[in-house]
């Protein structure tokens, strides 16, 4: 097995970990010799050899040397500063940084890196030599080198101010080339930590004017409360207490309001090569899965980068001013709110308020077109009470609007966890917490959305987000596309089990064939004595028999030396015959032979793209195996995502809705719809562009969040890898039984190879006996009614038999 990487084929192997660390600590030490060197050096120092006792300088007697290193640390320093002057400075410094960048980041010394530092310092030394404007010295700010570019090459061809601005352009682009930052980058980075601190600074001091402004609330409220309580209490001594309780009761005490911005996005830079999943080794043997043994799985690198940038900050004034606005609205009403914490999320921000003591959360959803008349809201959406809370939340969208990229969400934690089996990145909800789906605990999805809300992009980010951790050994797609554009790129996968399916007469014969695959797949896990998809994969595989063939031939069936009883084997005959032996097979398939059973089985997942097409064109057949699929194929390790723009109730209906209980509902046109999707109005309220509701297995809460984006770009770099490391390798059979399913009145649309071998024995019965009929095939085959029916019905189809004649058996064409 060839181990996998991320790079390119005929991409030179890396080097190994201990070669690096070698040459960081080396050049580390080599640089802070250097550094100590020239930063301690003085001509005192020098020893009197030769040349040197011109530049060395009288030393008063037993006066010891300055230099941290010494006499060599003297001769160091000498060398650089004789050499680069000023600018010898910089080899030390660039010494320790490449050290570091080896040791610890296990970096390349790439040719741009070497260069941009030979550039950096011969144009710094030229540029301190120009700008001293010493000439005929060799010995000067410059140095060697920078006498003989600045005084030979520079100053004489344009001249002063020439040169320095040359040099220090030089110097600027090698100190990118070297750093590979972007200076402009680096200027936002700084603004931002700026901006940040201004921002912490402004948020203590807004949570104490929240604060005051908060106590002030509560004493006015205390204080009108009395006032009133006074004159009541003058006015009607006698009188009971005021039948409305509600005003009376004073605002309960809350916490300080916070300001949550979640619509920032985590930037992360991976290496390049990472992977959210590494290649997990394992020999499937079922549906024609080997020969990917060296799949290579997709990697960051093939997703866009993420921009810091293009998510803008918060306008906390805005919103502080939008919250009291809503409350003072309330508050004409008649509905004393407290005002709470305000989260801005990608697409909406939402508005928390207390209500007081008493107040029924009913009379502030009455209020919602007048709330969306005082905030000039486009959209608004009331939560009352927000799930899991005791505060109202007022959902309003935003006026620019933050997409979530994919790469994103992939890089969370919360996608690469090992308790999900099969995770989808959808999105991120208004806290910025990310949304990720396990498809094998849903275990069916359900997807509805009005054109252009953004459903396309959903189901490609979740064909995405399969791709990222399962080859094509682990995992197979059958994909059917109506609309026939959507998921043409996905042709060169070699995750399809066929290509992909555009003909609704086809798609039936493609859903009988998943049906037929799960009832196999029971059968074999009913033979290996398991209870699922996971038990089967993971049992204890029974060693081989390894007994030769030779001694198997020698064994005798039976006893040789007993007399055989032939009365007893003329009545086991003719019991067989007429049935009576045994109770009759009730399965639909002949019993599974031990040497057929695989090794494993990976997983299969059915995307339906356009389920109203579908359903116009055969919907009771659509409708049966679809609900059969639902039913039973989650422990078989086949799941279905369905995906529909037209949510109507003769499209969704009630069987399929039943079987699938996770769903994701994009903006649509109408509370009828919503209902039809989710069994409760919200989805019309969405603002469309991936604001999604999203209900999770097991549970009635429903989640609102914006959709996970992935460009076509993208798509198309992940299915180019993909199809890069293996060729489509679709099944015969299977595309063979799909394409006589789309031919009208074809009886033979889901024969199955073992269908046809008992297609064959039915017709040595009819050939032997001359005649044919359910019954005779029930005794003779030990067939189940059902089954035996169907192959009556297929003998008739290819002209072996004749048609019934009532309870007569049908005439046999064959001799």
């Amino acid at each position: 097995m060839a181990k996998s990487d991320n790079r390119k084929r005929g991409e030179a192997s890396q080097a190994p970990r201990w070669s690096n660390e070698v040459v960081g600590i080396v050049l580390i030490c080599t640089g802070l010799l250097a550094f100590l060197s020239v930063i301690s050096y003085t001509p005192k120092d020098l020893p009197t050899w030769g040349v040197l006792e011109a530049f060395a300088e009288p030393r008063a007697a037993g006066e010891d040397r300055h230099n941290f290193i010494g006499i060599t640390g003297a001769l160091l320093g000498f060398i650089q500063l004789s050499l680069f002057g000023k600018a010898g400075y910089i080899v030390p410094v660039a010494l320790i940084w490449f050290g570091v960048a080896k040791l610890v980041f296990d970096a390349r010394l790439w040719p741009r890196t070497v260069i941009g530092f030979s550039i950096l310092t011969l144009s710094g030394a030229a540029f301190m030599h120009a700008l001293s404007g010493i000439p005929g010295e060799f010995t000067g700010p410059g140095g060697v080198f920078g006498y003989l570019l600045g005084e030979f090459l520079f100053l004489k061809l344009v001249g002063k101010v020439g040169s320095l601005i040359l040099l220090g352009s030089t110097y600027l682009i090698a100190l990118i080339l070297l750093t590979g930052q972007k200076p402009i980058g680096f200027i936002k980075g700084c603004s931002q930590l700026v901006s940040n601190l201004v921002a912490g600074f402004r948020e203590k001091r807004q949570e104490s004017q929240l604060k005051a402004a908060k106590e002030e609330l509560r004493a006015d409220e205390r204080e009108r409360d009395r006032e009133r309580r006074r004159k009541e209490r003058e006015t009607a001594k006698n009188a009971e207490a005021p039948a409305d309780p509600q005003q009376e009761l004073p605002l309960r005490e809350t916490p300080a309001p916070q300001i949550i911005d979640s619509s920032q996005r985590r930037v992360e830079a991976p290496k390049p090569g990472d992977k959210p999943f590494e290649r997990k080794s394992a020999d499937h043997l079922s549906l024609s899965t080997d020969g990917f043994e060296d799949y290579d799985l997709p990697g960051f690198d093939l997703l866009d980068a993420i921009e810091e940038g293009d998510a803008p900050e918060a306008n906390r004034d805005e919103l502080l001013a939008v919250q009291k606005n809503i409350v003072d609205t309330l508050r004409a009403f008649g509905i004393e709110v407290t005002p709470g914490d305000i989260t801005r999320g990608p697409t909406i921000t939402r508005y928390e308020i207390y209500p007081s003591t008493g107040l029924r959360v009913s009379r502030i959803s009455q209020l919602e077109a007048d709330l969306a008349r005082a905030t000039c809201a486009e959209r608004i959406n009331i939560l009352a009470p927000i799930p899991g809370k005791d505060t109202v939340g007022i959902e309003i969208a935003n006026s620019e609007k933050v997409a979530v990229p994919l790469r994103e969400l992939l890089q969370d934690p919360e996608f690469r966890s090992a308790k999900k089996k099969i995770p989808l990145a959808l999105g991120k909800d208004v806290y910025g917490k990310t949304v990720i789906g396990d498809l094998a605990a849903m275990p069916h999805l359900l997807v509805a959305g009005a054109t252009g809300s953004g459903k396309s992009v959903c189901i490609n980010s979740i064909i995405a987000s399969i791709l990222f951790k399962f080859g094509p050994d682990e995992l197979r797609f059958i994909m059917v596309d109506p609309k026939v554009v959507e998921m043409q790129m996905y042709n060169k996968l070699p995750h399809l089990v066929v290509p992909v399916v555009t003909d609704p007469k086809k798609v039936v014969a493609a859903l009988k064939w998943v049906v037929n695959e799960m009832e196999k797949r029971y059968r074999v896990f009913a033979k290996t004595g398991v209870r699922n998809f996971d038990s089967f994969n993971k049992r204890v595989r029974p060693e081989k028999d390894e007994t030769p063939a030779e001694e198997a031939e020698e064994a005798p069936p039976w006893n040789a030396d007993e007399e055989v009883d032939m009365e007893s084997i003329e009545s086991i005959a003719a019991a067989l015959e007429s049935g009576e032996l045994g109770p009759e097979a009730e399965e639909d398939e002949l019993p599974i032979e031990e040497d057929k059973i695989p090794d494993r089985y990976p997983y299969i997942v059915v995307l339906i793209d356009e389920l109203a097409d579908l359903m116009q064109t055969a919907p009771a057949d659509v409708e049966m195996c679809i609900a059969r699929i639902a039913q039973k194929a989650r422990a078989a390790g086949i799941h279905l995502i369905i995906a529909t723009q037209t949510p109507r109730a003769d499209v969704v209906t009630g069987i399929i809705k039943a079987n699938i209980p996770s769903r994701i509902a994009f903006q649509v046109s109408s509370a009828l719809d919503s209902r039809v999707i989710l069994d409760t109005k919200g989805a019309d309220k969405l603002v469309g562009k991936g604001d999604m509701l999203y209900l999770p297995p097991g549970s009635a809460k429903l989640e609102r969040a914006q959709g996970a984006f992935v460009s076509d770009e993208e798509v198309e770099r992940l299915v180019d890898h993909c199809s890069a490391q293996a060729e489509p390798n679709f099944e015969e059979d299977i595309q063979r039984s799909i394409d006589n399913g789309g031919d009208e009145g074809g009886e033979d649309d889901d024969i199955s190879p073992a269908d046809e071998e008992l297609i064959m024995r039915c017709i040595e019965v009819a050939r032997q006996e001359q005649k044919c009929s359910t019954s005779l095939l029930q005794r003779r085959l030990r067939l189940g009614y059902t089954r035996a029916a169907r192959m009556v019905d297929i003998l008739e189809a290819r002209g072996v038999v004749g048609p019934g004649d009532g309870a007569k058996p049908r005439e046999v064409f064959l001799k």
